[in-house]
């Protein structure tokens, strides 16, 4: 056998190995594996580039890339072999390939939540169970008889074709997380079904494992067997005894918000290796060691995403597309000879299609959403990779057959994922073809609002609208507050519906509080000061990928029936000058804005100091904390609310939102409609719907005494006018501005091209110009968005519109009091 070299120092003088003096550094095993590893990453990333568009997951470009390096196609130049993949490369390769995905499957295991097979209902665990099921049955006939008598570098045919059954029979959490993750379906309801049946596969394949372990040792003798079930039975028993204590008090022993110790991080990393090296010896592979270690330790912070953060980068970033392209240098295609193997792999994704799919349809989901499960439930990933080389590794097939299983899985993945992905549309689910809007909102009808918060510097806004909005026990508000949180520490999406406490003897902050608590416990504050029936809280947290986060807002909105979806503006007006941006929330804004089952509004909260809709929120005493805590006692409500009415559906929704703020007795409220000049000519059918909304609120304020609003008109011809009336709100003293989003049939707008230059073009030409940094005005904003869901607004704007108002009614309650962390000026 030829010597290895790891490394060779250069020499300066006399032979060396550097291109200088005519030597190779590629002929030491370092630099060698450095190239390898440059080539691999660089393929991959470019293949998964050019197939990205294609919705093809990140497996396949990967495989690919390695069946492209490989035998294949640039392995076949013996030159290129000997150079960059030489044979004795192979066993370095390998062993760091093998080693880094020890890690990987740790890392799966740790972000994997077993209660979610049961926390999702008995859906998942059906489909789960009928795909499995139907698919091993017509694998299992397909194999029977002398089914693979071609292949001839098959051994123990019988031990090979029931574990080949098993593994197409079984859809991993492994390989469908990632594929939902890159496809942005995590939150949706088809990607938690799938989820929990691919986890319910997960634990049928674990038992299969050892079920396949005890009868291998069986064989050798009873007394073996014994001992390999005690084997099994003292790994898991030091797993949940012994690492899942220490896990757990590791948790208790981190205080809220700060990383876990270093120290702990590394005991774990080397348990991984220790269990390992067990699972080895008594013949349970050290994969599934290390995922089981990986289950028994909490998902999420702090412990799950110290843990997520260490191995990431470096593991799953580098050494698993090594792997995956291992499999490919190991690929030859052109000596794959298609046949009985083929039909028994076709057989089980059918078996999956259709168990899935009956199932599906049985437990009475749609058709095209059955249709897209099943093909996701048929995706192959790294649990098959690991399992085909598990067969090469044992003997059990040849490099033919192992050819013909990883390109079959290959295609099987590249062919499934996109069409699924195309089929499957969650906004399908929220499509609503009722009105659900302030403005079309009956006048004894409560306003349900969907309040969103990223964390508590939100908490102080949604409270100065909530109080805006005039919640009464005739005219009820129902606030459905919504935490959102990235996820991090794992791979499946949660969401918390937190239980109500109305009790005011609970209510207050606790000394071990989280954010979450104060949130909570501020809004629960503000509902117990209300008159009885007036406000509702119910609080619920979404812990998700921003890319998916739109798809909990827009379930629940749909769920609870809500008219309004509120959103906080992504970026932050900071007390020291300047504005601090969240992008992932901008991507949950943008997608919310899209796909909306009713209407929404972003708020653009100006809180510094004490300016903007928040400076009513008073800390009058010492109890407050700097963390923004409130105590409910202080001044009055006062605001003044100016609505810019240009025309339009979203302009007519502001309208109406103003005119409920305009019954509360401390708000003085005005609309401000801006009328082109005559040399510039509007739709006249447009114009009478705007006339006959802006009549409507006029009757309506002059019929009642408990409404403070004015209707003032602006003659303007160019943006240069608009903005000169918007500057001039500042010296009116308006503390929020009501403006709608979308201004299509505006004719100034529409003449001056202003969305080209626009910040964020989402919010529209005056709710972006509002919200810039460089518009420096005091006043908070709030830029609405009619909902336009099933075409409704696509037709002529005002077709179906309808206004809802009552006569005065009622007079109202005594003005409310409420505090916050904000400032001690109030306005008048």
């Amino acid at each position: 056998m030829d010597n290895v070299n790891c490394y060779v120092v250069p020499q300066t003088t006399g032979s060396g190995r550097n291109i200088f003096q005519g030597g190779s550094p590629l002929s030491s095993s370092l630099p060698l594996l450095g190239v390898q590893l440059v080539l691999i990453v660089a393929v991959t990333r470019v293949l998964y580039f050019l197939l990205r568009p294609l919705k093809q997951p990140r497996v396949v470009s990967e495989i690919v890339g390695g069946i492209i390096l490989g035998p294949s196609l640039l392995c076949r130049n013996d030159e290129f072999r000997q150079l960059v993949f030489p044979p004795r490369g192979e066993p370095v390769l390998n062993t760091v390939a093998t080693f880094g995905l020890m890690y990987v499957i740790f890392l799966i295991g740790v972000r994997m939540d077993p209660r979610l097979a049961v926390r999702s209902g008995k859906k998942g665990v059906v489909i789960g169970l009928s795909g499995f099921l139907l698919a091993l049955a017509l694998t299992a006939m397909g194999s029977k008889g002398d089914a693979l008598a071609e292949e001839q570098d098959v051994s123990k045919r019988f031990t090979f074709l029931f574990a080949l059954s098993a593994s197409l029979s079984v859809t991993s959490f492994a390989v469908l997380s990632p594929i939902l993750s890159e496809l942005n379906l995590l939150n949706s309801d088809l990607g938690r079904i799938a989820m929990s049946a691919s986890m319910t596969t997960d634990g049928i394949a674990w038992l299969i494992m050892v079920g396949y372990v005890l009868t291998e040792a069986y064989l050798v003798s009873p007394a073996t067997s014994l001992w390999a079930f005690m084997s099994v039975a003292a790994l898991v028993a030091f797993i949940l005894l012994v690492v899942r204590p220490i896990a757990l008090m590791v948790i208790e022993r981190t205080p809220p918000g700060h990383p876990v110790d270093e120290t702990y991080v590394f005991f774990f990393l080397l348990i991984v290796l220790l269990v390992g090296l067990y699972s080895d010896i008594i013949g349970t592979n050290s994969f599934h060691g290390a995922l089981m270690l990986g289950l028994a330790i909490p998902d999420g912070p702090p412990l799950g995403t110290a843990l997520g953060e260490k191995i990431e980068a470096m593991v799953s970033g580098l050494i698993l597309p090594l792997y995956y392209a291992m499999t490919g240098l190991s690929t030859d295609v052109w000596e794959i000879h298609w046949g009985r193997l083929q039909m028994v792999m076709i057989l089980a994704w059918f078996g999956k299609l259709a168990g899935v799919m009956a199932s599906s349809l049985y437990l009475e989901i749609p058709f095209l959403d059955a249709v897209s499960l099943s093909l996701f439930m048929n995706s192959k990933g790294i649990v098959e990779i690991i399992t085909f080389t598990f067969f090469v590794t044992n003997k059990l097939i040849g490099k033919h057959t192992f050819s013909a299983l990883v390109c079959s899985s290959v295609l099987n993945t590249a062919l499934s994922v996109p069409l699924a992905g195309l089929l499957y549309d969650p906004a399908r689910r929220y499509a609503v073809y009722k009105r659900r809007t302030v403005q079309h909102l009956k006048a004894d009808a409560d306003l349900r609002i969907l309040a969103c918060v990223h964390d508590e510097s939100h908490v102080q806004g949604t409270l100065a609208l909530l109080e805006a909005s005039h919640a009464t026990p005739q005219t009820p508000i129902g606030l459905y507050l919504l935490q959102l949180v990235e996820i991090a520490g794992r791979s499946a999406p949660v969401f918390i519906p937190h239980k109500l406490r109305r009790s005011a003897s609970r209510i207050g902050p606790a000394p071990t509080s989280t954010d979450s608590d104060r949130i909570i416990n501020a809004f629960f504050q503000y509902e117990q000061r209300q008159p009885e029936g007036a406000v509702s809280v119910q609080p619920f947290t979404t812990i998700s990928p921003y890319s998916s986060m739109h798809d909990e807002v827009c379930r629940l909105a749909v769920d609870k029936r809500t008219s309004l979806i509120l959103l906080h503006y992504h970026k932050r007006h900071m007390l020291a000058g300047g504005m601090r941006a969240a992008m992932g929330l901008r991507v949950v804004n943008r997608k919310v804005l899209e796909v909306a089952p009713c209407s929404v509004g972003v708020f653009v909260d100006r809180n510094a100091g004490n300016v903007g809709l928040s400076a009513f929120i008073l800390q009058d005493h010492s109890t407050s904390s700097s963390s923004g805590r409130s105590s409910l006692s202080g001044m009055g409500f006062r605001a003044a609310v100016a609505a810019l009415f240009f025309g339009g559906g979203d302009d007519r929704e502001a309208l109406a939102y103003v005119t409920r703020m305009a019954r509360h007795p401390g708000s003085k409220a005005a609309v401000i409609r801006f009328l082109p000049t005559r040399g510039i000519k509007d739709d006249p059918a447009d114009r009478r719907v705007d006339n006959r909304a802006i009549e409507e609120v006029k009757a309506l304020s002059a019929r009642s005494k408990y409404m403070n609003l004015q209707v003032q008109e602006e003659l303007v011809g160019d943006m240069e006018k608009i903005v000169e009336v918007l500057r001039g709100l500042d010296k009116a003293g308006y503390d929020l501005v009501i403006v709608g989003m979308r201004h299509r049939w505006y004719p100034v707008m529409s003449a001056n091209g202003l969305s080209d230059w626009s910040e964020c073009p989402e919010l529209g030409v005056i709710g972006d110009l509002l919200a810039s940094s460089d518009f420096d005005t005091p006043y908070s904003v709030l830029i609405m968005k009619q909902q336009d869901q099933g075409g409704l607004n696509a037709a002529v704007p005002g077709a179906q519109d309808v206004w809802h108002g009552d006569d005065g009614g009622p007079a109202p309650p005594p003005e409310r009091t409420m505090t916050t962390a904000g400032s001690s000026k109030f306005r008048q």
